[in-house]
């Protein structure tokens, strides 16, 4: 086991899935993204068709990093249904957890998919489309949990949806600012802190 607790075979797997995203950049700016294949991919690193499709579903995917799947759904069952404690601002952390288990590009390789949107407006168009179906699914599952709660925040699962991708992305990005050591999870915390640093405690109600 190596000293940021990862086994060697993880440490692999990320290796890999970091190279075919690489590739995937090099690809597209050389060639274009029409003229590019799944298998131009893998013969630039060097692995199967198979292979790529076990971290992505498509060259598209691949220029964002986006995994097949995207959080764990007994997870989010769980929460919709009142778990794992019964809190709610607890238990809203486990769904930032589990957008994590899938942790994203590094803030390099999400500005090169960015530059890449701006000259491949199909990329552009299949960013939205990814981003809006995990935010409708993430926030049908919090109002699942709002509505059975009858919460007070009933009105906003947008709005704590939305808290859940940024601060999942915040700590992803302090996760590869420590060298990528343990896991995006360790961060989540640390992530929290420097929220509240910015935001500050809540303001006083209005008189």
């Amino acid at each position: 086991m190596q000293e940021d607790g990862l086994g060697l075979r993880e440490r692999k797997k990320r290796a890999r899935r970091d190279a075919l995203i690489d590739a995937t950049h090099e690809l597209v700016r050389e060639q274009g993204l029409e003229q590019v294949t799944v298998e131009d991919i893998c013969d630039r690193v060097g692995v199967s068709v198979r292979t790529f499709f076990n971290y992505f579903d498509s060259k598209i995917d691949a220029v964002f990093g986006v995994a097949p799947t995207t959080f764990d759904r007994q997870v989010a069952e769980v929460y919709a249904t009142g778990g794992p404690t019964g809190d709610l601002a607890t238990d809203t952390r486990t769904l930032v957890s589990a957008l994590l288990e899938f942790p994203g590009p590094s803030k390099e390789r999400v500005g090169v998919a960015i530059e890449l949107m701006k000259v491949e407006p199909t990329l552009f168009s299949r960013h939205m489309e990814l981003f809006d179906a995990i935010r409708q699914e993430m926030q049908s599952v919090i109002g699942r949990r709002l509505d059975r709660e009858r919460a007070e925040a009933a009105a906003r699962p947008e709005l704590i949806a939305v808290a859940v991708f940024h601060i999942a992305r915040w700590a992803t990005t302090l996760w590869y600012e420590a060298g990528s050591a343990g896991h995006p999870r360790d961060y989540i915390d640390a992530a929290y802190r420097d929220l509240h640093t910015v935001l500050g405690p809540q303001p006083p109600p209005a008189s």
